[in-house]
């Protein structure tokens, strides 16, 4: 109802690179603009003197849900009529609410719609200062900003405004990530220069070059820990095609990626698929395995659900059993996503086939659609899981439990694993290649 509202909204910014935009050919619902960031950087610097880089100090987990009508309606308007509804940003304000439990503070990260969010916001801000400072250039990826300048002067200047754009959203810089420096400067980071001149051959690599590549990649992780240098190092060799004789060594130094950065996990994964897919390369699920248990066992007992998950989805990719002792500690975790991608993949044989946790089973209980793990419960009551413990709650009493499932609402994709292509191979087939 409010689509055009939104994409008129999403075209303010002069300076984004990350508007929502709807593409058929991604695998997203909303999908965001180039991911060329370097080419983009050089474009907006030329002619200018200082860049101001800065950067949102904890964007998504600080995002204020009221702040969102402030931007689509002004802030006197939508303080005014705090409760009117035809006001579509109080709708949104509501909503995203609702999915935090009621929290004003903090909206998820990840989903399609949290990127139509943060544009919202920034969008507005990014008009002000185009408005207000003497701009030569802009970028900006979701918070991550540049902004070039004649002068210092300008730049300082510009640097006041952004601030208190920010607080004037209950937003604020991130100041580790927030300097002016003087140009010509770096226009990407220095780990992918680096890192690029190194990749191995796309035919025929030896082992030698796969172990430089890996050296330099582990060595520019631990200098520049925040900075996914391995996430970059994993994903650039989509491309590479892994000669056999050293298939074995490259999947193992593949795998010790995710005891440094576990959100490698699923590019290492792609990686191996492709090469299997492409090259007709055995997979070794042994090592695969000592790997994702590994990452389990560290990550569950500290409540790391995002971790666990996209371990079990690999070793349901894999087809592979978890170790006992990661079921064990699975098995623990509150955490309602974890339990639902547990039991599903139980029937995938990732888990023992009388696995039980005696934790999930205890939030089924009256009004369990209603309260923090809602979706495992749901999830329960529609696929018929814990069908003795379900019988006795008054889930199938609730509307809208009951209009979910009549629609065949479900949070899980059933063949997900099973009939999963990773993304490259996608776009670019098996014969694809850079």
């Amino acid at each position: 109802m409010n689509q055009a509202s939104l994409v008129q909204e999403w075209a303010k910014s002069p300076f984004s690179f990350t508007k929502p935009q709807e593409n058929l050919a991604s695998a997203r619902a909303i999908a965001t603009g180039t991911n060329d960031r370097a080419t983009a950087r050089a474009f907006c610097r030329v002619g200018a003197r200082y860049l101001l880089r800065a950067d949102v100090s904890q964007f998504y987990p600080s995002i204020y849900t009221h702040a969102i009508p402030w931007a689509l309606h002004t802030k006197p308007i939508a303080k005014r009529l705090t409760n009117d509804f035809t006001l579509y940003g109080n709708v949104l304000d509501k909503e995203l609410q609702a999915c935090q439990y009621g929290q004003t503070k903090g909206i998820a990260i990840g989903p399609d719609t949290s990127l139509g969010i943060a544009e919202i916001l920034l969008g507005v801000i990014d008009q002000n200062i185009q408005a207000r400072c003497n701009v030569i250039g802009g970028v900006r990826f979701i918070d991550d900003i540049e902004l070039s300048f004649s002068t210092l002067a300008d730049a300082e200047y510009a640097l006041i405004v952004l601030e208190s754009q920010l607080h004037e959203y209950e937003l604020q810089l991130n100041g580790n990530k927030t300097s002016i420096i003087e140009l010509p400067g770096e226009i990407e980071s220095a780990y992918v220069s680096k890192l690029r001149v190194m990749l191995p051959p796309v035919f025929q690599a030896n082992n030698w070059q796969w172990i430089d590549y890996f050296n330099r990649a582990f060595e520019l992780a631990r200098r520049h820990p925040a900075d996914g240098v391995l996430r970059y190092s994993i994903a650039a060799l989509q491309n590479i095609r892994i000669a056999d004789e050293v298939w074995e060594l490259v999947q193992s130094l593949l795998w010790q990626c995710i005891a440094l950065d576990s959100g490698c996990l699923r590019l290492v994964l792609d990686v191996v698929l492709i090469n299997s897919d492409r090259s007709g390369h055995e997979i070794d699920r042994e090592i695969a395995l000592k790997a994702i248990n590994a990452l389990v066992v560290v990550s569950a007992p500290v409540g790391h659900g995002s971790e666990v998950v996209w371990s079990i989805w690999a070793a349901m990719v894999l087809e592979v059993q978890l170790s006992d002792r990661a079921q064990q500690l699975i098995a623990h975790m509150d955490d309602g996503c974890v339990a639902a991608a547990s039991v599903l993949a139980k029937g995938r044989g990732v888990f023992h086939a009388d696995f039980i946790s005696a934790l999930w089973v205890s939030w089924l209980v009256d009004d369990c659609f209603r309260q923090e793990h809602w979706l495992f419960a749901y999830e329960c009551y529609k696929r018929n899981w814990f069908s003795e413990s379900v019988s006795r709650t008054n889930i199938g009493a609730d509307s809208a439990a009951n209009y979910f499932k009549q629609m065949g609402v479900t949070f899980l994709a059933d063949n997900a694993s099973v009939n999963y292509v990773p993304p490259y191979l996608q776009l670019h087939g098996v014969d694809g290649i850079y």
